[in-house]
């Protein structure tokens, strides 16, 4: 079983062994003290004795000839011992159990406040890992994690105890009490659940640790092994400490036979550097470099070409103290020089940029990588390698959708949700994010980015240019792609003859968290649908209908079902308006929205646009949300509608469909306003999944920039990308597989970057959600990562799912841009249609004038044409 010889580790055990000297009794003198085992070698092993009867009553007396350990170290040490600055616990066994007890020193207790992420307030954990290898790196059979909640305070039923984490089966019977300084937990686990029977000298992987809350959310944590000091062991058991079970009455003491390994800690900020966009940057287009220093005054920049030969120089620009990250920011600015090439770098005095080209077609594999992301996050169907690639190739996952009822039980407030008499067949969809729910909410602007992608280009990605099984259908593929998820969200809805019939379900995920890292399982018996919301009902009212006037002529019936759905859920939700999301103590986000008058806004705007139906058109002009174009987020959606009253031909009389594009140019010109110092992104603030917000309001300047003619747009577009890509405090891409230094740990279940395991590297093209002002999440705590500077604040861990995890609704806007910059660059982009003249009962009067394209790449001309109330395509 171990494999590393006790040579390797003796002097870290004599350092080990004469601290104990100091602080307590060493292994070799514990029995002296009347004690059934030898103390703990501090923060390495614990010795577990055995046979010792314990009866689970919580009343302690039988531990009394049992070593208590003390743990007053870890991640995160409160400032105040009272409040989890100190848990001790002690661990036995007998031929049949392995017996816990647990305290915490805690005089304040943060119970029920976070649903299941019980981790985010006062809980303790314990972990095992009985596999046959204590070195592994990732969970899997005989590796578990039990939380233990102090919601659990007074629960008399011992084998209800609520837990979490990866306990994979094995059954925990307890009880959890307070006490005079705080609280604390006594239990028992079968030892066949463990798979292991009980022998003088057998060493198994454990782990104790504590979470603890003064206020809201977790502000300390505790880890008893000295290998975890970056919160890791819900992730990698390697860095366990080791129990060592001691039969009761023997006098040698087994010496334990490894030590868990210890993280080095990561620096939290980089030195003075040079950073670029490390893609490229276009032939003509602006070249912006940023150097952070500690000087006030310019620089002298030097550009070398691939041969080292000196091409341009210059001076920087000092922009001065950048609040974002937290020092002085210069700009390069070398536009000016034209030539394509590769290997070019910046230098100013020895400090070198990442190596960079420029060419015209740094976005041209992007654009479509970006797009891939979608069909390697498909659920309900096999990943083929000829689509997917070798190494994100895997088995379908839960088919088990297809059959699927409501949820039963309490959400966090204690309601009771009866669940319901039906079952839906929602499977297929996309995976959400780093796990494998499926949200109707975050769907919703997926799919309408995708769409909105296709009309504002349409020829870009047609049948047969990405890799998925349809690319031969004669449908574009951008559009088979969005379909995918369509279908899932159409599936959502309430069926007639039951309550709420048109609502539309929330979201459906399992019951409690998967593991990580964790491949998706053809079946699941514990995925439910969760209640209806009005706001997912309007994302299936507003998509639906832009899916109508998109498929009309692709697939009539299609079309014709989005639209009947759409209408429906649009009657649903105005029946009824204000049912927000349900926040459970279940294995999913909650993706809460209790502010839904822009999902009205936009729905009726999409029904509006394919239906030219009055009520629609008044309910937008009297909505407080017309016009409104303020950058997209899932739950923030005007300007989403907006968006597709400016850009798709409607009856609205040209002053209000001038008057929603200049809502986008005004929208634009805030974001310009911030891009204005530090690194030039167009951010007020960062949040999490900030690399999106700066992607969506990049779209939103390549509207401007399409509706002005202003270049100064399309700069900002660039710049965005450039910051994406590089250009950024961290000096980092962003997006896996681009640039010299990109994220190869995202927090993804499947991409989890441990090929030995059987999990791959990220695929390319994928953005992570980056710098997050309120970062939360155990790797950037054991990184000293508090959101101060913001910018800052990114760890590239899988465990860090508020700056590292990926999405759906991040990557939409991700593919968006890369299509535009390249279109607007190599001259494919269509020009937006005039707006209506005059408004009209029937056909509008821009029907009489035909306005031509000439797409470079073919000469295919684009004509809008509008016929049955859809808006369709003709090609000539």
């Amino acid at each position: 079983m171990f494999r590393r010889p006790l040579a390797i580790y003796a002097p870290l055990l004599l350092v080990i062994g004469l601290s104990a000297a100091v602080t307590g009794p060493g292994p070799a003198e514990a029995a002296d003290d009347g004690l059934l085992a030898p103390e703990q070698v501090r923060g390495v092993a614990v010795y577990v004795p055995f046979d010792v009867p314990i009866t689970i009553d919580g009343k302690l007396g039988d531990w009394a000839a049992i070593p208590v350990q003390t743990v007053d170290y870890g991640p995160v040490v409160p400032k105040d011992r009272l409040e989890g600055g100190e848990f001790s616990f002690s661990v036995a066994a007998d031929q049949t159990s392995f017996y816990i007890t647990m305290r915490a020193v805690d005089k304040t207790i943060i119970a029920g406040k976070h649903g299941s992420e019980y981790w985010n307030e006062d809980s303790m954990e314990f972990y095992f890992n009985t596999s046959s290898n204590l070195d592994r790196n990732a969970y899997g059979e005989g590796v578990f994690q039990v939380n233990v909640n102090a919601a659990d305070i007074g629960n008399k039923n011992p084998d209800g105890l609520t837990l979490t984490g990866a306990t994979n089966g094995i059954h925990v019977h307890g009880l959890v009490f307070a006490t005079s300084d705080g609280w604390g937990f006594e239990a028992s686990v079968p030892m066949a659940d463990l798979g292991i029977t009980p022998s003088h000298g057998l060493q198994i992987g454990f782990q104790a640790q504590l979470n603890a809350a003064s206020v809201q959310d977790r502000d300390v944590q505790l880890s008893w092994s000295i290998g975890d000091r970056s919160n890791t062991s819900y992730q990698d058991p390697s860095v366990f400490g080791t129990a060592i079970f001691f039969e009761v009455g023997q006098t040698a003491v087994p010496t334990p036979m490894r030590v868990p390994s210890t993280p080095s800690p990561r620096p939290t900020a980089p030195p003075p550097q040079v950073s670029v966009n490390q893609v490229g940057y276009f032939a003509t287009g602006p070249k912006i470099a940023s150097f952070a220093t500690k000087h006030r005054t310019p620089d002298e920049w030097r550009l070398l070409d691939g041969s080292g030969n000196e091409v341009a120089n210059g001076w920087t620009t000092v922009l001065g103290e950048d609040p974002a990250s937290g020092g002085i920011v210069h700009q390069i600015d070398f536009s000016s020089y034209t030539t394509p090439g590769d290997g070019y770098v910046l230098w100013i005095y020895n400090t070198s940029s990442d190596p960079f080209k420029i060419s015209d077609d740094i976005y041209a594999a992007l654009k479509k990588d970006a797009l891939a992301y979608f069909y390697r996050n498909r659920s309900g169907i096999a990943l083929l390698p000829e689509y997917a690639g070798d190494d994100w190739a895997r088995a379908a996952g839960h088919l088990s959708d297809n059959h699927v009822t409501c949820y039963k039980g309490q959400d966090v407030t204690g309601r009771d949700w009866p669940g319901c008499d039906y079952y839906l067949d929602v499977a297929g969809g996309w995976y959400d994010a780093g796990d494998y729910g499926k949200y109707v909410v975050n769907g919703g602007i997926s799919v309408w980015t995708l769409l909105d992608q296709y009309e504002h280009s349409p020829e870009a990605f047609g049948d047969g240019t990405l890799d998925i099984p349809e690319n031969a259908n004669g449908v574009p593929d951008i559009l088979d792609e969005a379909r995918w998820e369509l279908e899932f969200m159409l599936a959502m809805q309430v069926p007639d003859g039951y309550d709420l019939a048109g609502m539309v379900h929330h979201k459906m995920h399992d019951d409690q968290w998967a593991t990580m890292p964790f491949l998706p399982p053809e079946t699941a018996t514990n995925r439910y649908l969760f209640p209806p919301s009005t706001a997912a009902t309007l994302n299936v009212a507003a998509v639906g209908a832009q899916c109508a006037r998109i498929w009309s002529d692709i697939d009539e019936a299609f079309a014709s079902r989005c639209l009947t759905v759409a209408e429906k859920a649009w009657t649903a939700a105005n029946a009824n308006p204000d049912m927000y999301a349900v926040s459970f103590a279940a294995g999913g986000g909650d993706y809460g929205d209790t502010a839904v008058e822009d999902e009205f806004y936009w729905a009726a705007a999409e029904l509006y646009v394919t239906t030219g139906n009055d009520t629609y058109k008044d309910f937008l002009l009297d909505s407080p949300y017309w016009a409104v174009a303020s950058v997209p987020d899932w739950g923030h959606t005007a300007a989403l509608g907006t968006i597709s009253l400016s850009l798709i031909p409607n009856d609205l009389p040209s002053e209000n469909v001038q008057e929603c594009r200049d809502a986008i140019v005004a929208s634009a010109d805030e974001r310009l306003e911030m891009a204005q110092s530090g690194y030039r992104v167009p951010l007020e603030e960062y949040v999490w999944g900030s690399n999106s917000q700066a992607l969506n309001a990049a779209l939103i300047m390549g509207l401007a920039y399409q509706y002005s003619g202003s270049q100064e747009y399309l700069d900002g577009v660039i710049l965005t990308m450039d910051y994406i890509l590089g250009r950024n405090p961290l000096n980092t891409s962003y997006v896996t597989g681009y640039g010299t230094k990109s994220p190869a740990h995202p927090h993804h279940r499947f991409w989890a970057n441990q090929p030995d395991n059987g999990y791959p590297a990220p695929p390319p093209g994928v953005v992570v959600g980056g710098p997050n002002g309120s970062p939360g999440d155990p790797a950037t705590e054991a990184a000293g990562l508090t959101g101060d500077p913001p910018a800052m604040s990114y760890v590239d861990n899988i465990n860090s799912f508020t700056t590292n995890e990926v999405t759906i609704n991040w990557n939409a806007p991700l593919a968006w841009v890369a299509l535009f910059v390249d279109e607007a660059q190599n001259g494919g982009l269509v020009a937006p249609p005039a707006a209506a003249e005059e408004e009209g009962e029937g056909l509008p009067a821009w029907l009489l004038i035909v306005v031509p394209v000439a797409l470079l790449a073919g000469g295919v001309t684009v004509v809008w044409i509008w016929r049955k109330g859809l808006l369709t395509r003709a090609r000539s």
